[in-house]
This record gives structure tokens, C-alpha cells and sequence, in this order.
């Protein structure tokens, strides 16, 4: 038997080997999604010629309808594996309107006895190639005369012997075996543009965010929240990358594009251990149709992943919240400024919701993010307590009166009755009932895990907040929250650490910084928390926590003069800002004025400033713990007696 010639090609640092499909660097694996290696192959197997854009979508996406832009991302993806910008020309030079021309130095090898382990390894194949052609019996019944019994008895055996052997090609030699890691974890990545310059990036979140909702109600798997995923809008983003980044056994990749009244929506599951698709498909619709393609897309990803629905996970996977068109592009943009975590992200969010509603006097979705909109103004002090929460309560309980179902407005209501209402039985009662619907649910983990910290129930807030951490790996936010729970248990080197990790993510966060700061205040290192909370400010805007936490270390190490200074800035500023009292009064406790620092506490609880649910587990409050006056308002306040 002759034995096979395997080709190889090498140019610079790199060996791409086709029969096994890699890309080597210096004999290392490059990690190379499916299409940009078949692209790179055409590029150089046309022996330096030019390639126009056509002929390269023909071979690299075979009878399948793409567009320029596929092309486009895919070539930068490309480059960028090979370190190549599109102005270097190494190695690819564009033809502008016409197409590409591959003009590195390349050098073809053929070995003439390749090794048995090459020789051994199956080429990687794409999902449609995965589908076997299978005959049918039937087909070559009819073509038998009834004269003909025993050809057509051969023919019919030679068919089931067919078939058999299909079938032990499809299911044995090519259906994924036993050691073939089950999908356990997936992220939904923010959809693209199919033409670069006409983008929409609150439709292509929005698309997004939408598959997260309904593939989260399914609780074999997990999925990453939107929180996880906004930072790959990117054109050139690898998706298998990003999976790599997230820690998930798959990836949900697609792009988008709406026209008039057309959309164009391509889609693929990807498995991010090999690249291999899973699914893919591409749907062109009435732009009134979108719930109609996001139904399909989520029921053919559950599909694909061979997952046993409960009849209630089915029907979540194709709920729709509105059928109007209108009221749904309002909610995507109030929840794309949402997303944003900004004092105008949340204003903006809030007034976008506000106008879904009125669309659609009945959008219960729409009604969870007002609710969560205020709840982010309060919480984040850019309203009052009262001008928020009550707000937020009001259209959580309008969701849930359309959608009792809600996990969203669930956990929007449990946040007030925490926070504002200091209704803390209520406030678990409803976190249950929201994690009781969607168990992925990381944020409703987190804030469930602060009610419970307040509440001194420290082991359960740490599982918590370790879950939330869970759902969303790479999350600065829930990283740094560990923390805080952590230096409210008054565990404070390994408070610490934790914030350590956190800024590993992100050495920029003025929240770490200040947290960090306010856990070396707590351990008497004031020179350590001062510089701190110097760092924090410029990298915190305007936010007026920073400079209190600062002025109450001055106070703390001596400095009366420089903490007094900032208290009468901070009083100014709430002339026309809202600052909460509780900060002014633990900096006139760190002073030792008590008196002052009481009339601070009850001008907070006739605000329902919500830091008061911290009383018994917040350092900031130690210098006042000891007087009667302080326990009278934690029981005011309805905490537990500490």
C-alpha cells in the first residue's frame, strides 16, 4: 500500500500542517478558530496569487450565505494570531475593493515517510460535515421488479448493510464518547454587526442579554450573566477566547443586522475545548419577527446541547414579556444604559424603561428594570432613599402582578424591602422565591449575601457570594464583594487577599481601593489607609464616599484639622448632592464628637439611608457601639440583637 504524502507549509515563526488542521508557532499549538484556518490555508495554497473576496467566501464557507463582513472579522482574527496589523503586509496584503493576496516567504515541505501518530489523527471537521448521508430502503425497493427477488433481496441487504455501517460511523466513530466533557456552562456573547459600520449595540446586547434570560431558567447549566459578557463587543473578538476567558464549555457567537423593516440574524455554538460547532444557522426575518428567531435560537441551542427540559424550563426558553416591537427596542436600550453602571447610565436606563411601559402598559420585564433602575439610584447614591426605593418597590409589585413568574422583579423587591424598608424576613423570603425560579441568578446571589451579612449570618453570605463568584468568574464586582463580607466578619487579612485578587482583575477600581483602604483603617494601618483612599478618589469621580472614608483616617491618626476640613466640603456638597449622613457621622465618631455623630444617625434613619442595615457588623461604627443611644437605633432599625 502507498503511503500518503502529507504537505506541510512554513513561512517566518509559523508551520501550518493542513492534514491535522494546526498552526504551529515554533512548534507550539496556535490557538486558531475552524474558518480563520481555512482561510489561511486558501490563502496559501494560492501560491501567492491574488484571492478575490468571493472565491475566498466560496471555499471557506461553503453553500453558506454570508456577507463581506464575515470575512472582514474573520481576517482580523487571523492577523491577529499572526501578529500582523492590516498596514504591516508581512504576510497578507489587501487588495482594497478586490480581495487578498498571501506574500510571505513560504517554504513547502513534503516528508516522504510521515510518522504513524500524524498518520493516525483525524482531520477536524465542521458540524455539517458531522451529518451522514444516510440511503433508504424504500428508494431502492421501487427501482426492483417483482421478478427480480433475489437482486433486490441483495440490494436490500447491501442497503442494511449499509446503514449499519452509517450508523456505527455516525454513533461510534464519530458521536462524542464517554470522555467527551458534557456542557455544563455556556456564555451568550454580545451579537455583532454583520456590516461594521452599522452597528446597534443596545440590539446587539439586548440580543444577548435576551438569550441569557431564557437559557437561565434552565438549571443543568450554567449560563454567564450579561454583567460577564458585555466587555467582548469587539469586532475582532474570538469567541472560543472569550469562552477560554470565561471558564465555559461553550460559546454562543452571532451577529446581527436590521434594515427598514428586514433582519438578518447568523448564529453558532461553538465548544470552546476544540472549536468544534455544534450548531449553526442563519434566519432572515421581518424585523416584527425578531421574538420569533429568539424563540427558535434558544430552543435549537437546548437542542444541541442534549438537555432533559422540565415542561416549565420549555416554556421559559420561548416566553415572551411584549409582542410589541416598539416597547422591546425601549426596554434593550434602558437595560444597555443599565449595564453601563453609571450615575447617567442608571437616569438614562430609568427614563428608556419608563418609555417601554407606555408602549406596553403591560410589559412586566419593562417594569423590573424601573425597578431595578431605582434601586440602582439609591443604592449607588444618586437619589435619596426615599426618592428611589419607593419607586422601585412600586414597579416591582406592578411586574409581579403581571408576572408573578419574574425572578428579575422577585429579587428587585427583595433589595427594597432590605435596603429601605429593613423588612429583613420579607427581603429573604423574596431572594428565595427569585433563586427558587432561577437558580443562575448571580446578582440576586450577591445581594442576597449583603441582606445576610447584615444579618450577622457570615458563613451563609461567604456560600453566597461564593456562588455569585461561581456564575460570573471574572467578575471585579463579585470578587471584591467576597471581601467585603470577609471585613464585616472582621477577617481582615484575608479581606485583603481578596481585594488583592480583585485588583488583579482591574488596578483602576477606585470601590477596591476604598475598600482596601477602609480594611487597613480598621486594622489601625493609617498611613497604608490613606493612601489608599488617595488613590481612590481621582479614579472615583465625584462620589463623595471616597473623601469621607479619607477624612475619617485623618481623624483616626490624629489629623483633626484635615478630617474637619473635608466634613465642611461634604456638608456643601449635600447642599445640592446627596450625601449620606451615615458617612458625615462616622467620621465625627472617629473624631470622638458623639453628639454630632447621633444627630448625623438620626438625620439617616429619617432618611432611610440604607447603610443603616450594617449597624451591627460595620467597623466604621465602633467608636459609637458602646452607647445606649446606638442600640435604641439598631432596634429602631429592626436588626437582631447583636
Amino acid at each position: 500500500m502507498v503511503e500518503e504524502t502529507r504537505t506541510t507549509y512554513s513561512f517566518d515563526r509559523f508551520t501550518v500542517d493542513p492534514h491535522r488542521r494546526v498552526l504551529l508557532r515554533e512548534g507550539r499549538t496556535v490557538q486558531l478558530s475552524s474558518k480563520a484556518f481555512d482561510l489561511l490555508l486558501a490563502l496559501i495554497e494560492s501560491e501567492g496569487h491574488e484571492l478575490s473576496k468571493e472565491e475566498l467566501m466560496a471555499r471557506v464557507w461553503t453553500d453558506q450565505i454570508v456577507e463581506d463582513a464575515n470575512l472582514t472579522v474573520t481576517m482580523a482574527q487571523l492577523r491577529k494570531v499572526l501578529g500582523e496589523k492590516a498596514a504591516d503586509h508581512r504576510f497578507i496584503v489587501t487588495i482594497p475593493g478586490r480581495g487578498y493576496r498571501f506574500v510571505g516567504d513560504l517554504r513547502r515541505e513534503e516528508p516522504s515517510a510521515p510518522s504513524q501518530s500524524i498518520m493516525d489523527q483525524e482531520r477536524a471537521t465542521d458540524a455539517e460535515e458531522l451529518t451522514p448521508q444516510i440511503p433508504t430502503a424504500v428508494s431502492v425497493s421501487k427501482k426492483v421488479g417483482a421478478h427480480n427477488r433475489a437482486l433486490a433481496g441483495l440490494i436490500t441487504f447491501g442497503v442494511v448493510l449499509g446503514l449499519g455501517i452509517t450508523a456505527y460511523y455516525f454513533w461510534i466513530k464519530r458521536a462524542p464518547s464517554n470522555d467527551t466533557p458534557q456542557i455544563r456552562s455556556i456564555a451568550v456573547l454580545p451579537f455583532k454587526p454583520l456590516l461594521a459600520d452599522a452597528r446597534d449595540e443596545s440590539l446587539e446586547m439586548g440580543m444577548a442579554d435576551t438569550l441569557i434570560a431564557r437559557l437561565s431558567n434552565i438549571r443543568e447549566i450554567n449560563v454567564r450573566p450579561i454583567s460577564a459578557v458585555r466587555k467582548y463587543t469587539a469586532l475582532e473578538q474570538d469567541p472560543i477566547a472569550a469562552g477560554r476567558e470565561q471558564r465555559v464549555d461553550a460559546v454562543l457567537d452571532g451577529q446581527i443586522q436590521s434594515a427598514t423593516e428586514k433582519i438578518r440574524v447568523t448564529v453558532r455554538l461553538l465548544r470552546v475545548a476544540d472549536g468544534t460547532p455544534m450548531w449553526a444557522s442563519q434566519f432572515d426575518e421581518k424585523m416584527t419577527d425578531i421574538f420569533t428567531v429568539q424563540d427558535s435560537i434558544s430552543e435549537r441551542v437546548a437542542a444541541a446541547l442534549a438537555l432533559t427540559l422540565t415542561n416549565e424550563e420549555q416554556r421559559g426558553l420561548t416566553k415572551r414579556h411584549t409582542e410589541d416591537r416598539d416597547a422591546y427596542q425601549f426596554y434593550l436600550k434602558g437595560r444597555y444604559q443599565l449595564n453601563r453602571l453609571t450615575d447617567d447610565g442608571f437616569f438614562k436606563g430609568r427614563d428608556y424603561f419608563q418609555q417601554a411601559i407606555d408602549k406596553d402598559p403591560n410589559y412586566a420585564l419593562a417594569y423590573a428594570g424601573l425597578a431595578d433602575a431605582y434601586n440602582a439610584l439609591g443604592g449607588f447614591d444618586a437619589l435619596a432613599s426615599r426618592d428611589a426605593f419607593p419607586k422601585a418597590r412600586e414597579a416591582a409589585e406592578k411586574a409581579l402582578k403581571f408576572d408573578e413568574s419574574l425572578a428579575e422583579a422577585h429579587s428587585a423587591l427583595a433589595v427594597v424591602k432590605f435596603s429601605f424598608d429593613w423588612d429583613f424576613a420579607a427581603a429573604q423570603q423574596e431572594f428565595q422565591r427569585a433563586l427558587a425560579i432561577s437558580p443562575g441568578y448571580a446578582d440576586a446571589h450577591k445581594t442576597n449575601a449583603y441582606c445576610l451579612t447584615a444579618l450577622s449570618r457570615f458563613d451563609d453570605a461567604l456560600s453566597e457570594m461564593k456562588r455569585a463568584l461561581e456564575l460570573d468568574p471574572l467578575s471585579l464586582e463579585k470578587t471584591a464583594a467576597i471581601g467585603e463580607v470577609l471585613y464585616h466578619q472582621r477577617q481582615y487579612d484575608e479581606a485583603i487577599k481578596q481585594y488583592r485578587k480583585a485588583l488583579e482583575i482591574d488596578a483602576n477600581s477606585g470601590f477596591t481601593h476604598w475598600a482596601l483602604g477602609r480594611t487597613f483603617m480598621a486594622q489601625g494601618k493609617y498611613p497604608e489607609a490613606i493612601a489608599e483612599f488617595q488613590i481612590a478618589i481621582p479614579l472615583s469621580g465625584d462620589s463623595p464616599d471616597e473623601p469621607a472614608e479619607l477624612a475619617r483616617a485623618y481623624a483616626l491618626s490624629g489629623k483633626r484639622d484635615e478630617a474637619l476640613k473635608i466634613v465642611e466640603k461634604l456638608k456643601r456638597l449635600s447642599e445640592h448632592k446627596h450625601v449620606a449622613p451615615t458617612v458625615i457621622a462616622a467620621i465625627y465618631g472617629a473624631l470622638g464628637d458623639k453628639t454630632q455623630a447621633f444627630v448625623f444617625l438620626d438625620k439617616a434613619y429619617d432618611e432611610r439611608d440604607f447603610i443603616l442595615v450594617l449597624l451591627n457588623v460595620e467597623p466604621m461604627f465602633d467608636p459609637l457601639r458602646s452607647d445606649q443611644r446606638f442600640a435604641d437605633l439598631s432596634r429602631r432599625v429592626g436588626l437582631p440583637h447583636a
